[in-house]
């Protein structure tokens, strides 16, 4: 890894970047950085031809594509012509017939032979319904694995030069995005666009055909309808999609400090979170309450047109019925009745509709088309060195000679930054070879270019004599062998990570290997022994056992050469000292050519060569021995330095200082904490927090959800207003439009009369427009102002309460700071659907319906019972076709989530997969995944394919039934029931249907609601153990810092079978102490299960926790910054502080002069958990908050162990001038027992209690002291 030159890079190129893929190469000869093969690109408005979107299509896609491009021209044109039969059926109810039973038997004749029709058009549309969403989803679903093989493949085979400028950490996540919009947009959507456009251009037609003065005058509407119609489906579509855009901020907030809660507790910083979280929260509110008055218009504008198109089609049509058959000269041929007037009227608005609706496929399509342009880019893209390529030679026997000569470097994420200048170095057969050197002097830089991870700008890397660059990659790869500082495990078990090591390893070779690196006990100690998962990262696993899983890998590799870049600094002594003797068993089992980086000197002196280098250029070379000698060499200076630093106290020499050591276990305390916050492995039954189904028992009456809302109980029955006028709007649609029907039958009227009535009830429309418009506003608006103020509300109580919750519970595995960020999204949005939704939706239910069967069983009781039994049916086809055209796409499935999980893991570690060819197997891997997801894909779309269809056909069918039970009821003799009964019952519960089908897409389910109000509100009315939000508790009037652990017992929550301290008494003095895990007790972030810890003589039980975290300060070997400006971060330590206090504690923390280097100065972002800054810059600020903070107490955790020399020299100066600035007790961590040596007391734990305690001369004389055993095996480890 480039870690030398690359740590905290600001790059020109990625800076000037586009916003998808760049193709960048490694640089070449003669130039800094190139863009040697510039496949373009992916630039806005750039797309692929439409053609290109079915690349990948083979001869079984394109027969499924034909079959559904076929049944959605099928499904669409059956709409227009369910409209002709329409009409025909309603001309052959004749208002008179009843009155001859002849005439009676004659319509029913004609009336059974239409609805038969329709019987058969259900049918048809049932199988083509079926065919247009199987057919196209399948084939989709069978291209899109293709795309995505070959998308990955291409990426995998790019050089590591290519991700360097195109962020690794988004990569995945747009691989998946661009994916999913592709799939789109040559799948469903296009089904439904040929369905939409065939109903539009077939109702268009129909119209024309039926009635073309009537087609023509509607067709003047038609791009107001369409339009409208396009804007509501983008409106629904995108609503969801706004509230999550407008989360993301407060999210992230959410995530920030929930996952790093000890370091927000431990600076009382709960309350500024919630702060900042609340802040974040009202522009999601705003957002909120803005989408609502969005789909509110949307909806009402849509509406309001339609009703508007009503008004003038009807008037226009009554005009054209009188003229014809009420007018002096009777029409004779092509003539308008009111069948044919209802066939053109629907037919033309079901076409501009359709045309409307086909919006989101068309947009789909072209979002594919532009999305596609990068996926092909990159797919065509020639990788500068592709490790996939079969191309270049092989040699029949490697001995491991290396030559660089006149190497030149730039990475290209930072072309003007030189890391390599003229660098020449020679490298024997089988030698061991150490690399030492500052921060960017080129250290790393070698093993990139001996892994071709890059090539040089100038210069030459020879193997063997053998220019590396006319050598197969994948084979070069196989013969190199890296163990890093942070090894890349896979999320899969131990064995399949040690067989990552050669493709093809059988078991036997893979314990073998596990046995040279001292990995087989502890591997067996797991109950699964080596099919153990690993966990993301390896995250189940201590530092030591990660390490050594990666030795294992190295060792069934069997590499000639061997690169060990920091292999065991960031490990405790026994750990470093188990994985030190596995690399030597490494070394030993064959002559390799070995190449170690480190920054620790100590543990390379038995090289058979040391390099310095400096600045890209070697400076010095020569064994140890050789390179001390010389009086102002380079080397030597480096050695003084570090020792100084190590030896140098602590602290000032006039404070005594304790050390505590702890023998560490295999997994040592330090890994503890870090396996404590991820997955927790047992749960103990007792604790209060561990009741995994809370949910199932916590009962949480609606009344105390509802009284979160009372404040808007003015916007409440606004809202509820504006639902009743909205759901009694549907069924008087139905009562207007039979009115209109049967005047367009009455032929008894003049046609002065009939054009008088129809402006008459084209106002009525016009009213119902403009009512409809005001009340689905009002509407939507009031109950968005209760839904978001409520979610908001929630969200702020959950957050409080999680933030003040103990640490202990955070440990727990259903705390994890991801499932609680989710609970907040996702709890709070059900609870407030079970409130605020259910009353918005349950109002506009029961006035449609309360209205609709009103109406129905004053004008028919028979026909309303009748449509009792199919109301059902009807609401839930309605419900499924509102979903389609809400745009709610299929959600992931489990391959789809696991090919994702392996895509991310593979390219954040992309340099792992890149060094152990791990490529081929990843492919393999992840095609296997693709192919679980197409299953899942053939299910859904057959399952799909099959609602659709049906809930299509039923609706042919159901209005099938109810003409026939029309022409029955009518014809029958002494009937009461008229055609205006029958109709106005079968519009207003029909038009019902639709409404109740528009309102239930968005009901929640309540069960799901409940169980997220039980999860909240339990965690709401949580009382946690250690409250730092309480005010109760006592405070010192001063605090010396005396610290006494009594008879401590202590596990940690998460593991209450694996004690920490077992009977552990240490009194330390005001001053200062080392404790290891000890050390949160003082914090109270824990309470012992026994015994019991003071501080000035009282135990902190009883002191104010807030208070008691206000006198300790931490600096850790990985500090925590938080997304902000540094002077925030510093500030963070002390309320209130000014900015002459932060300028004031940087300057002493040696940070203020690289802070005013940067163009914002203080102002300057540290970026998400202080990423834009180096290690040695985020030590120095987190030293500068702890002295701003002043504490009593003040705790130092490794806190110069991973940096490198010059970092480390800086930051050791910085924490001694903190130590210096007052007297007060120093509890220092370390693993290093150099750093301690000048110790006044240092204190060894082993198994839970202090088994030793003195000087580090007293604990050395002791006879097999465990002190002294620690320090011998530290001084051997080298050798």
């Amino acid at each position: 890894m480039p870690t030398d030159a690359t740590t905290n890079a600001t790059t020109t190129a990625a800076d000037a970047a586009p916003t998808e893929y760049i193709a960048v190469a490694t640089p070449k000869a003669g130039a800094a950085t190139t863009l040697d093969t510039p496949t373009p690109a992916h630039e806005k408005g750039q797309m692929v031809p439409l053609t290109k979107l079915f690349s990948y299509a083979e001869r079984t896609d394109v027969l499924l594509m034909v079959g559904g491009t076929l049944c959605a021209m099928g499904t669409g044109v059956s709409q227009p012509l369910q409209i002709v039969f329409f009409g025909d059926i309603l001309s052959a109810f004749n208002p008179g017939a009843t009155t001859n039973t002849n005439v009676g038997d004659a319509m029913r004749d004609g009336i059974n032979s239409i609805a038969l029709k329709f019987v058969y058009l259900g049918i048809g549309v049932i199988a083509c319904g079926f065919g247009q969403v199987a057919c196209w989803s399948i084939a989709a679903s069978r291209q899109g694995k293709r795309l995505k093989f070959e998308y990955i493949r291409a990426i995998l085979r790019q050089e590591i030069g290519w991700f360097d400028v195109n962020k690794p950490m988004e990569l995945a996540t747009k691989v998946a995005d661009t994916s999913l919009i592709i799939q789109d947009g040559i799948g469903r959507k296009v089904g439904d666009g040929i369905n939409f456009f065939s109903m539009g251009i077939s109702g268009i037609i129909i119209g024309l055909v039926k009635g073309w003065k009537l087609a023509l005058a509607l067709l003047a509407f038609t791009p107001f309808i369409a339009l409208t119609a396009f804007l509501m489906v983008k409106t629904l579509s995108s609503a969801i999609q706004m509230g999550i855009s407008a989360y993301a901020s407060a999210g992230g907030i959410a995530e920030e400090s929930l996952s790093n809660i000890r370091t927000v507790q431990m600076f009382n910083s709960m309350d500024k979170f919630v702060a900042k979280y609340d802040v974040s929260l009202l522009a999601t509110e705003k957002a909120g309450i803005r989408k609502g008055i969005a789909i509110g218009l949307g909806t009402g504008v849509m509406f309001g047109t339609i009703f508007f198109t009503y008004a003038f089609g009807m008037w226009f049509g009554a005009v054209q019925v009188a003229d014809d058959q009420l007018g002096s000269v009777k029409c004779t041929s092509d003539c308008y009745d009111g069948g044919r007037v209802l066939t053109v009227f629907f037919s033309i608005i079901m076409g501009a509709m359709a045309l409307g609706q086909s919006g989101p496929s068309i947009q789909a399509v072209f979002s594919a088309r532009t999305a596609a342009y990068g996926v092909f880019a990159m797919i065509e893209r020639t990788s500068q060195v592709d490790p996939l390529d079969d191309a270049g030679a092989t040699l029949p026997h490697v001995e491991g000679e290396i030559r660089l000569e006149n190497i030149e470097f730039y990475y290209p994420a930072r072309p003007d930054v030189r890391v390599c200048s003229g660098y020449t170095l020679q490298i024997a057969a089988g030698e061991k070879v150490a690399l030492v050197g500052p921060s960017g002097s080129g250290k790393s830089t070698i093993v990139s270019l001996l892994e071709r991870f890059y090539d040089p700008t100038r210069g030459t890397v020879y193997l063997d004599g053998v220019d590396l660059k006319t050598l197969n990659v994948k084979w070069l790869r196989q013969q190199v062998g890296l163990v890093g500082q942070e090894p890349s495990l896979f999320s899969v078990s131990i064995a399949e990570n040690i067989r990552h090591g050669k493709d093809g390893a059988t078991m036997d070779e893979i314990i073998a290997a596990a046995k040279q690196a001292n990995a087989y006990d502890f591997i067996m100690s797991f109950p699964k022994g080596f099919d153990t998962e690993v966990g993301d990262r390896g995250a189940q696993l201590s530092g030591g056992q990660k390490q050594r899983i990666a030795i294992a890998r190295a060792i069934i590799k069997n590499p000639a050469i061997l690169l060990l870049d920091e292999a065991t600094s960031a490990l405790d002594t026994e750990s470093e000292r188990v994985v030190q003797e596995s690399l030597d068993m490494l070394l030993s089992t064959r002559k390799r050519t070995t190449i170690i980086i480190a920054h620790r000197l100590s543990t390379i002196r038995d090289a058979d060569r040391i390099v310095v280098l400096e600045k890209g250029v070697v400076v010095e070379q020569g064994s140890h021995t050789e390179l001390i000698a010389r009086a102002d060499g380079h080397y030597r200076k480096l050695v003084e330095a570090q020792s100084r630093a190590h030896t140098k106290k602590d602290t000032p020499e006039d404070e005594p200082v304790d050390a505590m050591v702890d023998v560490a276990a295999d997994t040592p305390a330090a890994d503890a904490r870090r396996m404590s916050s991820a997955k927790a492995l047992v749960v103990p039954p007792s604790h209060d927090a561990a009741k995994a189904d809370t949910a199932a028992v916590y009962q949480v009456p609606m009344s105390r959800v509802w009284k979160l809302s009372a404040p808007e109980t003015g916007h409440i029955l606004l809202g509820s207003l504006g639902a009743v006028v909205n759901g009694a709007i549907f069924p008087v649609w139905g009562v207007l439009l039979t009115k209109v029907t049967v005047l367009f039958f009455d032929y008894s009227l003049s046609g002065d009369e009939m054009r008088t009535r129809a402006s008459h009830w084209a106002l009525g429309f016009v009213g119902l427009g403009v009512a409809f418009c005001v009340s689905v506003v009002v509407q939507n608006y009031g109950f968005a102002v209760v839904a978001e103020r409520l979610t908001h509300r929630l969200r702020y109580m959950g957050f409080k309460a999680m933030l003040h919750q103990d640490i202990g519970w955070f440990d727990l595995d259903a705390n994890a700071s991801g499932a609680l960020t989710t609970r907040l999204a996702t709890d709070t949005a059900m609870i407030m659907a079970m409130t605020s939704e259910t009353l918005n939706r349950g109002l506009v239910n029961v006035a449609t319906l309360g209205v609709a069967f009103g109406i129905g069983f004053y004008y028919s009781w028979e026909m309303t019972l009748a449509m009792l039994g199919i109301f059902p049916i009807l609401g839930a086809a309605s419900y499924v076709q509102m979903q389609m055209m809400s745009g709610h796409g299929k959600a992931l499935n489990e391959g789809d989530t696991k090919a994702g999980s392996l895509l991310a893991e593979s390219i954040n570690s992309v340099r792992t997969v890149a060094s152990f060819t791990m490529e081929s197997n990843v492919h393999q891997t992840y095609l296997g995944h693709l192919a679980t997801s197409a299953a899942a894909d053939v299910k859904a779309g057959l399952g799909g394919g099959i609602g659709f269809g049906v809930s299509q056909g039923v609706m042919f069918m159901a209005i099938a039934f109810l003409f026939w039970l029309g022409g029955v009821l009518i014809t029958r003799e002494n009937s009461s029931t008229t055609f205006e009964d029958m109709f106005m019952v079968m519009m207003a519960i029909m038009l019902s249907s639709f409404g109740v089908g528009m309102a239930a897409q968005n009901m929640t389910d309540a069960a799901k609601a409940k169980v997220a109000a039980a999860s909240l509100f339990e965690t709401v009315d949580r009382l946690p153990p250690i409250d730092c939000a309480s005010e109760n508790g006592a405070t010192l009037p001063t605090v010396r810092g005396e610290i006494e652990l009594r008879n401590v017992r202590f596990s940690y929550p998460s593991r209450p079978n694996a004690p920490i301290y077992t009977n552990y008494s240490l009194r330390i003095p005001s001053g200062a102490t080392v404790v290891r895990a000890v050390r949160r007790s003082p914090f109270g972030f824990y309470d012992p299960s026994a015994g019991a810890v003071y501080l000035d003589g009282v135990d902190i039980k009883s002191l104010n926790v807030k208070w008691l975290r206000q006198h300790i300060s931490l600096v850790g070997q990985e500090p925590v910054l938080f997304a902000g400006s540094i002077a925030d971060n510093i500030a963070a330590g002390k309320d209130g502080a000014t900015r002459d206090d932060v300028v004031q504690a940087a300057t002493m923390a040696n940070a203020h002069d690289f802070i005013l280097q940067f163009p914002d100065g203080y102002e300057t972002q540290v970026g998400d958990r202080g990423v834009q800054v180096s290690g040695g810059q985020k030590q120095r600020i987190a030293i500068a908050r702890a002295i701003l903070r002043d504490p009593e107490v003040l705790l130092l955790d490794e806190a110069t162990s991973a940096l490198d020399n010059e970092s480390e020299r800086i930051v050791q100066a910085s924490l001694d001038k903190l130590l210096q600035l007052k007297k007060r007790t120093t509890i220092i961590v370390a693993h290093r027992l150099t750093t301690i040596q000048n110790a006044d007391i240092i204190a060894v734990a082993s198994n839970g209690v202090i088994a030793e305690k003195g000087t580090h001369h007293e604990l050395m004389k002791i006879p097999n002291g465990l002190y002294a055993a620690l320090v011998s095996r530290q001084m051997q480890q080298p050798k």
